[in-house]
């Protein structure tokens, strides 16, 4: 989902790392994408309060989801782990 900048009307997206995506693998890429910040190209990096109030829910489920993920993801594996 592409959420417009609030002050120029560009599209946004997460930041991403991709020093913490090789250290951590794909658990570290989603936490860092669900509380990172968020950016436009034109404008830099974009403060939460600056984005309506619909958007800033929105992008608060986004977060938790991916943090969800995450969580699933690495018991997931420690559980294939511990059964082998």
């Amino acid at each position: 989902m592409a959420y417009l900048c609030p002050r120029c009307g560009s599209p946004v997206s997460r930041a991403y790392n991709s020093g913490a995506q090789f250290t951590a693998g794909l658990i570290g890429a989603l936490f860092v994408a669900a509380f990172g910040s968020f950016g436009c190209q034109k404008c830099g990096k974009i403060p939460r309060a600056e984005f309506a109030d619909a958007d800033r829910r929105k992008m608060l489920t986004g977060s938790v989801i991916m943090a969800l993920v995450a969580l699933a993801v690495a018991v997931g594996v420690l559980a294939l782990l511990s059964n082998n």
